[in-house]
């Protein structure tokens, strides 16, 4: 069955805007977007994920075969960025005029982006002079959808001895976060690991001189563009 193709955003309910948003993520790790992967992401249950699946795939904003992963059209990628676009710039808004610490941005954004209109969000970027990155420094999307590639490493995967800098950090885990704020560990810090100690699940690395021991689990959740 399939249903008249959305027009706006303002088309789709806050579930799908969640469902294209949690499947784009996803593909963006380069990973194929599983029906588990999203129940996982989402916090839902199986029956849940099948029944939002084939709601997008009615609209005609992903494609899923049985067995498949699932991948967003064209007009599916479209919506995707655009509410990826309006988190991250509600995120910024809120670091930066509100004062909001970056491990509250996220869950705020999330309850926001779903009723503010594309007007006060172009009005937001304009205020802010057009932010590229967000707090947490993963990159904006402009208003066409362009989305500038980073090219970045997880500090997990960064060997001893290379140096660099961090370009983002998940905000998936608010303790994480405030970890990484207490040691100083965020967008635009430079790096060097100095040690890797696999069995023990430890990576040291050099911050402004100072070393520090970052778990895999923390290391894993820090970005960084690993320099030539």
């Amino acid at each position: 069955m399939t249903v008249d193709p959305p027009r706006a955003l303002a088309d789709l309910t806050p579930t799908i805007q969640a469902y294209l948003m949690a499947v784009h993520a996803l593909g963006a790790g380069g990973d194929p977007v599983t029906s588990s992967a999203l129940a996982e992401r989402l916090g839902a249950s199986p029956s849940s994920v099948s029944e939002g699946v084939r709601k997008l795939v009615a609209m005609g904003l992903a494609e899923h075969r049985p067995y498949a992963p699932v991948v967003l059209t064209e007009a599916g990628r479209s919506f995707a960025v655009a509410m990826v676009r309006r988190h991250r710039i509600i995120e910024t808004f809120l670091a930066r005029c509100l004062d909001y610490p970056w491990d509250e941005v996220h869950a705020e954004a999330d309850a926001l982006e779903h009723v503010v209109s594309d007007r006060f969000v172009d009005a937001l970027d304009v205020f802010l002079d057009h932010p590229h990155r967000d707090p947490h420094g993963d990159p904006i999307p402009t208003r066409d959808g362009h989305l500038d590639p980073l090219g970045d490493t997880p500090l997990d995967r960064v060997e001893e001895g290379s140096t660099g800098v961090v370009t983002r950090v998940s905000d998936r885990d608010n303790a994480v976060l405030r970890h990484l704020a207490e040691i100083g560990l965020r967008p635009d810090s430079p790096v060097e690991v100095v040690s890797r100690q696999v069995e023990l699940g430890i990576i040291s690395v050099s911050l402004s001189g100072r070393v520090v021991q970052v778990g895999t689990p923390v290391a894993a959740a820090v970005r960084v563009r690993v320099d030539d």
